[in-house]
Order: C-alpha cells, then structure tokens, then sequence
C-alpha cells in the first residue's frame, strides 16, 4: 500500500453524471502515513475499491462529507464488507449528525456496531486517530443536508477537502493554507445561483487565496465534462500559478 496518495474511486458528480454513471462516484482512498481513510462512499463504491486494489477490512476510518446520495449510497455496503458483518468494527466514522439519526438516517442501525468510535462533526471539532488528526472546518450551504469542509494532518503532511456547496466569502478563510494538497469538488464552470456548488471560478478564488502546494479538481457535471476538466485545470493553473490537476476515475495522486 502506498503511502501519501489519495485515489480517486469515482469522479462524478450530478445528477446525470452520477445516476447515470458517465464517470463513476465512488469517493476518495486516502492512505495518509499507513492509515486509511475511505470518503464520501458514493454509488459504487464497494465496487471500485476492489477494482482499484484495495480491500475494504483495510479501512480505519470511514468519513461522509454530507448524507447525498452520490456521497453516502455505499456507505451500509462497505462497512458490512469492512467489518465482515460487524464481526470487525471499523475504527471510526466521521459524518454530520443526519447520516446517523433523523428521520431518514444513512447508517442502518444494525450496522452500528460495526463502529467503534462515532465522531458527529460540527464546525471547529478535531478528531484523533493514531498519528492523524481529523479537522472539521467551514459549514458549507448545501440544499437539504449538513456539510462540512475536512482537514486530514499529521505532522508532516496536511490535506483538504472542500466538498460541495455554494461558495460565501467565509470559504476564503475557514481553511487552512499551504496544504500539500487541495481537493475541490467542481461541478460547474461558471455559477449557477440557484444551485449550491462551486463552480471553476470559486475555486480559482480559493485557490488564490490559499496556495495550496498541488490542487485537483473533481465531482464534475455533465457541464463540466463537457468543457473538458484538463482544459478547465490548465486554466486555473496558468492562472493560478499552482500545479492544478482534473481527477480521473481511478487516478492516484501522490503528496
């Protein structure tokens, strides 16, 4: 297992994109100083870790941005696979308060025992696990589900993600700066006022602003693929003057 990479299980996001499956909604592997941290299990996700190499009783800790369905439809799915039927638990789960209680709960609750450790995330909390650190940064505006920015850190290395949301000028200070490395979740192009989702325009901004020391862009629309995400990240590149990325169904970046 390499150390220090994030591998993109799935690139999707949209509706059409994902539902349809014109680019596959996974989530994201990280493997950060041996640990392994699953993201956003999506639509497939169970699927694509096999096909990529990996072995769900591998995962540590299990983390959903938002309770969407491109973000959470696997998440039953791999922790009964992680866990053999919660013979296992897994480490931890990191998720906002609606993924696991309300009306309509994610998590099933037979499942729940299949965690060790329960972490809600609110804005400002920090969660421990070995050598790593789990901040929960900017509360993003998202329709009908609450979502948080995440920071995964040890000593050495720090990552961010930026899921979705409709970009607000509190997005220019919530996180942190320099990172090795800055996933944005671009669905758009240019903004659509009406749809919570930062488009490539957003996240030159922050890119901009926050210098990352390598950015990818991912969860692209059918807008997006249309224009071309390379196209789109050579842009934000040249503009930005940081090595920018457009993520690939199974691409793996190292950091």
């Amino acid at each position: 297992m390499l150390k220090n990479t994030i591998t993109f299980l799935g690139t999707g996001g949209g509706r059409v994109v994902v539902f349809r499956q014109l680019r596959h909604s996974g989530g994201m592997w990280l493997n950060l100083e041996g640990v392994n941290i699953l993201i956003d299990p999506g639509p497939g996700s169970l699927i694509r870790i096999f096909e990529r190499g990996f072995d769900t009783r591998d995962i540590d800790i299990i983390v959903v941005s938002h309770r969407h369905l491109d973000h959470s439809a696997d998440l039953n799915a791999v922790v009964e696979s992680a866990t053999e039927s919660t013979k296992h638990p897994v480490s931890m789960l990191v998720c906002p308060k609606d993924v696991v209680s309300g009306d309509e709960p994610i998590l099933l609750k037979y499942l729940r025992k299949g965690i060790k450790r329960l972490s809600i995330a609110k804005e400002g909390k920090k969660f421990e696990y070995k050598n790593i650190e789990i901040d929960i940064k900017v509360k993003h505006i998202h329709t009908g589900a609450e979502t948080y920015g995440l920071e995964f850190s040890n000593r050495k290395k720090k990552i961010v993600y930026v899921p979705c949301g409709k970009f607000y000028e509190d997005m220019l200070k919530g996180y942190s700066y320099g990172a090795d490395i800055m996933i944005f979740n671009t669905t758009f192009v240019k903004p659509k006022g009406n749809i919570l989702h930062l488009s490539a325009e957003d996240v030159l901004q922050m890119i901009n602003t926050y210098k990352p020391k390598k950015a990818v862009i991912t969860h692209f629309s059918l807008e997006m693929l249309k224009s071309n995400p390379k196209a789109i990240a050579k842009r934000l590149q040249r503009e930005s003057g940081v090595q920018v990325i457009a993520a690939e169904d199974g691409m793996r970046v190292s950091f």
